[in-house]
């Protein structure tokens, strides 16, 4: 009996301690992604030097308090952050299936990491793993009837994450549905903590909101249909265990729903399915309309990832209870775990395949490779230069302040400013083309920029290309 009692804690440390080896062996370049996952690591990293930092809307407030003490061992130091995060949100999404009596809880842990684009981006600086974590131990702490605590918690998610103000409506109405009104005040407890512990800097008693940066009612990014997050759903979890996960939300929606059947963990089974409805619609509807600064990006289900593995749990169970022999139900688990750890490692189109290239980030890789060595051997004096940059990785490359006002700015400022102090100017197809709308023709057409080097790569996805000016 203690055993089985400790072997969820067993499982967790060696998931955690499996994803730490993993981190220690991965390039320097390998950082999820080659934004967001960056800029959210140099935001935590530079904390302690810029404390306005624990108070940026955009960098998520509660993210970097939580995540500056790791950072300051590099971006692995972060990694191990969100690895620490998904080890736990594993550990409660069991807790919480068990509480449940959902059958084979342990289960839950394999669902978790083989979703695939789960597993790949837990090696990243993104906010969604501490968004997915308070979201399970919230809904845990309400299993055991700590109503306040968890209300607390759940009221730092959109300091986490903007879409953690739409959890706080499942939340609320949770609580209005079992006649807990009183404690519905309480959602509001991290707003109030942050809104004035931030208003020395914000100067703003109400930055919380007026610093939202996704609040706008349009979107640079475009749209897309209605039904574009059901291939993201694919994309992040795969088939198989999708599959389980509509069979789980129709047994819950018909346990829920037949009231003779109604009973407490049903009803609290309206946390988990309220949640992973409210958000995967949402940002569907936001994509669909183009608002929101919405970019229709997979990676945002990561939040809920947990939530549908305990939910495919019990799609598996509804399989399961319909047959009375063990050795089948037994067969028919072990089936559908061998078939889950299989998937990931099929090559298969527009999908994240498990093989060498997993962790690659192309963009970083060639920065690395072509663009640091270069401006290292022709410009040791880099340093002490003016330099004007996009991509966030340069300044990883190069050890550059990516915060600094007066001497690493932006590409777009080597245009609209008139000093003419020693300069070097690195252009890319990306950043400074698409996130900062300046044309590699704009830079070439300026008298005072001499254009000294240009690096291309041709990458499955689209050809990079890299131009140094200096002035």
């Amino acid at each position: 009996m203690k055993l089985i009692l400790k072997i969820e804690l067993l499982t967790t440390l060696a998931v955690f301690v499996a994803l730490v080896i993993i981190t220690s062996g991965l390039n320097k370049a390998d950082t999820g992604d080659a934004g967001d996952s960056l800029v959210h690591y140099l935001f935590s990293a530079h904390a302690f030097k810029y404390p306005e930092h624990f108070f940026n809307h955009w960098a998520k407030p509660f993210f970097v308090l939580l995540s500056a003490p790791f950072a300051q061992f590099g971006f692995k130091g972060i990694i191990v952050f969100n690895a620490l995060c998904a080890s736990l949100s594993a550990l409660f999404s069991y807790y919480i299936a068990r509480n449940l009596n959902i059958k084979n809880p342990l289960v839950v842990f394999v669902f978790i990491f083989a979703s695939p684009l789960y597993f790949k981006l837990i090696f990243s600086g993104l906010t969604e793993y501490l968004f997915a974590l308070i979201l399970v131990i919230g809904i845990f702490l309400f299993q055991k009837n700590k109503a306040i605590p968890a209300v607390i918690l759940i009221s730092f998610l959109p300091l986490v994450r903007s879409e953690g103000l739409l959890i706080l409506g499942v939340f609320a109405a949770y609580l209005a549905l079992n006649n807990r009104y009183k404690k519905i005040p309480y959602l509001l407890s991290g707003q109030v903590v942050y809104t004035i512990a931030g208003a020395l800097f914000h100067k703003d008693i109400l930055w919380v909101f007026s610093e939202i940066p996704y609040a706008h009612l349009g979107s640079p990014y475009g749209s897309g249909k209605l039904t574009d997050f059901i291939e993201r759903l694919y994309y992040t979890m795969e088939r198989p265990i999708c599959t389980l996960l509509v069979l789980g939300i129709i047994a819950t929606l018909i346990t829920y729903l037949t009231r003779e059947k109604r009973n407490r963990n049903s009803i609290r089974m309206f946390l988990i399915l309220g949640s992973f409805v409210t958000f995967f619609v949402a940002h569907s509807i936001f994509w669909w309309l183009g608002i929101f600064n919405s970019m229709g990006l997979a990676r945002v289900l990561i939040c809920i990832v947990p939530l549908g593995a305990i939910l495919s749990l019990a799609g598996l169970q509804l399989i399961t209870d319909r047959f009375n022999n063990h050795l089948v139900k037994k067969g028919i688990v072990g089936a559908f775990l061998v078939l889950i750890c299989i998937y990931p490692f099929i090559d298969r189109p527009w999908a994240v395949v498990f093989d060498k290239n997993l962790f690659l980030v192309p963009d970083n890789r060639f920065i690395e490779d072509e663009l640091a060595p270069y401006v290292k051997s022709n410009f040791p004096d880099y340093p002490d230069k003016t330099i004007y940059y996009s991509h966030p990785y340069i300044s990883v490359a190069l050890d550059l302040d990516y915060f600094s006002n007066d001497k690493y700015l932006r590409v777009r400022r080597a245009i609209t400013d008139s000093e003419m102090t020693p300069a070097l100017i690195f252009w890319d197809e990306w950043f400074s083309r698409v996130d900062e709308n300046i044309a590699l023709e704009q830079l070439e057409g300026m008298k005072e920029l001499e254009k000294v080097q240009s690096f291309e790569r041709l990458h499955i996805e689209r050809n990079m290309q890299l131009v140094v000016f200096k002035r």
